[in-house]
């Protein structure tokens, strides 16, 4: 038997499973959000969270195109009354912390490590609104662009949106004035790295 075709054998062996093996991420982001809906008058005037910077962290483990994680997200939005181009904002009176359990598919891969990956999850949205808090659950998508930075550092841009039941309720709206969904459009840069 040749030396060289053994070893190289038995190193391939001995590497296999662990090259395979799953891995475990963390990730942390910040962006903007942009919020829709929540409650709307018959002259089409709107109240509703405003524009935050948000602060994301995602764990997650997974092995090839599927992953599944964690993902933990904090704003605090204004409160906004807003008709047509003039809003009015007051700041301070409503935080939102949001958990989503996620599963993250693979759908395009370069040649450079650069993937395309998309997320969904149902969403847990924990609003304080001027120190009463509210649930609502929801649903989130993304769409992930990663790229490698360095060994175990990858860089993301994430565009998503969160679509939930209104943050107002029934006895916060006068009469004339329906309760919508709130919906999320969000962009977020961050970092990734693979423990």
């Amino acid at each position: 038997m040749r030396p060289l075709p053994v070893t190289l054998l038995a190193f391939g062996l001995a590497a296999g499973p662990h090259m395979g093996a799953a891995q475990w991420s963390l990730s942390a982001d910040v962006g903007v959000a942009y919020f829709g809906g929540t409650s709307r008058d018959s002259s089409g005037a709107t109240v509703g969270p405003y524009r935050p910077t948000t602060l994301a962290v995602r764990v997650d483990h997974g092995d090839g195109p599927v992953r599944f994680g964690l993902h933990v997200l904090y704003a605090e939005p204004g409160l906004a009354g807003k008709q047509g181009d003039l809003a009015f904002v007051q700041s301070g009176v409503l935080s939102l912390w949001e958990i989503v359990p996620q599963v993250a598919v693979r759908v395009v891969r370069f040649g450079t490590g650069v993937e395309g990956r998309i997320e969904a999850g149902p969403a847990f949205d924990l609003w304080e609104f001027d120190n009463e808090q509210r649930n609502r659950v929801g649903a989130r998508g993304a769409v992930a662009l990663q790229w490698p930075l360095a060994r175990s550092l990858t860089g993301s841009l994430r565009v998503g949106g969160v679509w939930s039941e209104s943050v107002a309720d029934p006895g916060d709206v006068p009469a004339g004035v329906e309760r919508v969904t709130t919906r999320r459009f969000d962009v977020a840069i961050g970092l990734r790295y693979t423990l």
